[in-house]
């Protein structure tokens, strides 16, 4: 039961964005430049605070966040990549947090991007349990796709995120002016996500990326938008959820066929979109020049270019995707740009679409 006070009634600062109603939680999403030193007026403990972050990130935001508490918070650092994405991972900082006195009472708060936040998020989902979690995202990526929704978890050598759980947080807290510290490879990975959003439910945004008006305030504010609609009307992933996995069906594909090596998230989505655009095109779901449209913005931002990779790879890889029932394989396809639908696939339509990206 969640015994959390209603968000909405509480009077909020200008930067909230938007409150996230879930079935088993509320918690409120703020967006705005310089919030890193607010975190802590923002959200209010019930007991310790525990700061999970990188010793990259440590002394550039972690500290802020910490300071930002009336009692400063722990820090505890972890090695970020995709390959300590893992179990190890997560039981390390558990172990550390149990090393530290922590309690049920609790909270953690990620500062980090989405390896960080899916790994830091489960071990705080499984310690005693499960205790408060707070998400400060510092990538594109993390700010407008993985912070919300309340889903982490840890990679499996058969698959990504296979291990994990539904763990809404008590809050999102974006600050977009650290946006501009990052690489223009990790921002790319971020519009990709950011792109994909827009195809499912918001003409604007997509059009907005299109054509380069890249205002990231507004960017990461209709991403979020399009995400928490999704989230307060599904949150375990039943039906309408899974939409958010446009791109990702054969993107998880490739990222595990390259051991998630030499490539990003975004840019593994980025090319997964285009193999599903091929399928629906074939299936005749989506207009041929609408595919070739979200193709071309797509290829605008020039994702890294794809090594030679074996598609029987990428496919052993796809078996394992969550959406995928006991008796079926599902995918998810544009109609139109703002508007996807979930569909049944079969072996071959995937096939098709590998061949899609392996032949261009």
């Amino acid at each position: 039961m969640n015994d959390r006070p209603d968000s909405s009634l509480i009077p909020q600062p200008s930067s909230l964005l938007c409150t996230v109603r879930q079935a088993s939680a509320i918690y409120p999403v703020y967006v705005a430049a310089g919030l890193l030193d607010q975190v802590g007026t923002l959200v209010t403990p019930r007991g310790r605070v525990f700061v999970i972050t990188s010793t990259t990130l440590r002394d550039r935001f972690a500290h802020r966040v910490a300071r930002s508490f009336a009692t400063p918070a722990d820090i505890i650092v972890v090695e970020e990549g995709e390959s300590r994405k893992t179990l190890d991972t997560a039981n390390e900082i558990v172990t550390q947090l149990l090393d530290r006195g922590g309690k049920r009472d609790s909270m953690v708060v990620v500062v980090g991007g989405g390896m960080l936040g899916d790994t830091a998020g489960f071990a705080a989902a499984i310690f005693l349990r499960g205790i408060d979690l707070v998400h400060v995202p510092t990538t594109l990526l993390a700010q407008v796709d993985s912070s919300i929704g309340g889903k982490v978890a840890v990679n499996h050598t058969r698959g990504k995120n296979l291990v994990g759980a539904f763990h809404p947080p008590r809050a999102v807290v974006a600050d977009t002016a650290v946006l501009a510290t990052l690489p223009h490879r990790e921002m790319l990975s971020g519009l990709f996500e950011a792109l994909k959003g827009g195809v499912i439910g918001d003409e604007e945004l997509f059009a907005r990326i299109e054509q380069r008006q890249l205002d990231f305030d507004d960017i990461v504010a209709r991403a979020i938008a399009v995400k928490a609609k999704i989230v307060s009307a599904d949150e375990k992933e039943n039906d309408l959820r899974r939409l958010l996995n446009y791109g990702h069906t054969i993107g998880h594909g490739i990222e595990a066929a390259m051991d998630y090596q030499g490539i990003t998230h975004g840019e593994a989505v980025a090319w997964g979109m285009i193999a599903a655009n091929a399928i629906a095109v074939r299936r005749g779901l989506l207009a041929r020049d609408v595919a070739e449209r979200i193709d071309a913005a797509v290829r605008s931002y020039e994702p890294a270019p794809l090594p030679s990779l074996d598609p029987k790879t990428i496919l052993a890889a796809t078996e394992h995707d969550k959406k995928n029932t006991g008796s079926s394989r599902v995918m998810v396809f544009p109609r139109r740009i703002g508007e996807c639908v979930v569909e049944n696939v079969t072996e071959e339509d995937v096939r098709y679409g590998i061949s899609a990206l392996t032949s261009s």
